[in-house]
């Protein structure tokens, strides 16, 4: 009787140390079952970005907890740790450890935005060369200050040859990061020999019946000859009052996402230009809006015909004055010449009709 239980005890004890050995066997071929694949390109991250850990990961049989975070404002070598899990029962999971570095370096520049690319001013005008900078920025310093000297987290501006002398300047905008990385943009600054008081001619718009009419001097160099008659469109925003103008560029980038040709800058935001344009392309032009001229149809910018405002451009230099006034009753001295209408059904609709351009399909 003795020896029966003494077989029974030793059964047992053996019975739950192969159930044992199994249990741990199975828990190896799961252990050793688990992997884990980054991407390690990914774990090089530039500072001041966000960086999620899990975006690394590859492929991965398990469930993965990230030990361990990553300060991407600081520059270097850092550490954590991917613990993938697996169950090996409805009550135990077994876990491996990966260890992994993430470098966080700092290559990012400063974004420099510029309005124009060429700035025309009159000799006599005064101009601060910060104005035609949009933005000096960096993802980490946020907007950086103008200095004298260039520092870390500052931007400078230069300017050569002396602006005493009229013709081009270039004009060098550098910044530099908090941490030293630096970049440049440029812009030309163009200023015209003769003085704002000697400009060829003076520009009214009348608001009302929109209808622009340019003046030359007489002989006593009053503004006093109306030399050219042009229709335009003006609008709610329109300001009435006496103005220089002060910037022009071949293209500029309008309010919605449209662009106007042969701007001309009057006072603000508002300008001389071309009906608007979906692209920068002078085959994508707005036809619906161009059949509008004549009537008050801009956001407050005065549109006109390609060839219209391409002579404002062309002949009324940088402190031009500009006056825009009421008049119900005469659209001016020399009348309001009948605006062109496109066929909006016709296959070359997107372009002015007006546009001296060779290419354009309306001068064959």
């Amino acid at each position: 009787m003795i020896i029966t239980l003494i077989l029974a005890g030793v059964l047992v004890v053996a019975g739950i140390l192969f159930a044992r050995h199994l249990e741990n066997q199975k828990e190896q071929q799961i252990l050793n079952s688990i992997a884990l694949e980054l991407d390690t390109s990914k774990l090089t991250v530039e500072a001041g970005s966000t960086f999620n850990p899990m975006d690394a990961i590859l492929q991965c049989d398990g469930d993965v907890q990230i030990e361990g975070t990553i300060d991407t404002g600081t520059a270097g070598t850092q550490h954590i740790t991917y613990i993938v899990s697996k169950p090996i029962s409805q009550k135990k999971t077994v876990s491996k450890e990966f260890p992994a570095e993430v470098t966080v370096v700092d290559t990012a520049v400063p974004e420099i935005l510029l309005a124009e690319e060429i700035v025309l001013i009159n000799k006599d005008d005064a101009y601060d060369l910060n104005s035609n900078i949009t933005s000096v920025t960096d993802g980490r310093d946020g907007t950086l200050p103008n200095a004298e000297t260039l520092e870390p987290g500052t931007y400078t501006v230069s300017v050569e040859p002396d602006l005493a002398t009229g013709g081009d300047h270039l004009v060098t905008v550098t910044a530099m990061t908090a941490s030293g990385n630096t970049s440049e943009a440029s812009y030309h600054l163009v200023i015209n020999e003769a003085a704002a008081s000697e400009n060829p001619y003076r520009i009214r718009i009348n608001r009302l019946l929109n209808c622009v009419t340019v003046y030359a001097m007489d002989e006593t160099h009053a503004y006093t000859v109306p030399v050219r008659a042009m229709v335009c469109s003006t609008g709610a925003a329109t300001p009435v009052g006496t103005f220089h103008t002060f910037n022009r560029s071949t293209w500029r980038a309008l309010f919605g996402g449209v662009y106007g040709q042969y701007a001309t800058d009057i006072v603000g935001d508002i300008l001389f230009h071309s009906v608007p344009y979906y692209s920068m392309n002078k085959n994508d032009l707005e036809y619906q809006e161009y059949n509008k001229l004549g009537t008050a149809a801009s956001m407050g910018c005065i549109r006109m015909a390609v060839n219209d405002v391409l002579w404002v451009f062309n002949n009324c230099p940088i402190g031009t004055e500009v006056e825009i006034y009421d008049d119900p009753d005469s659209p001016g001295p020399l009348g309001k010449p009948e605006p062109i209408q496109i066929d909006e059904e016709s296959d070359i609709r997107g372009w002015d009709p007006t546009d001296p351009d060779p290419a354009n399909p309306w001068n064959s």
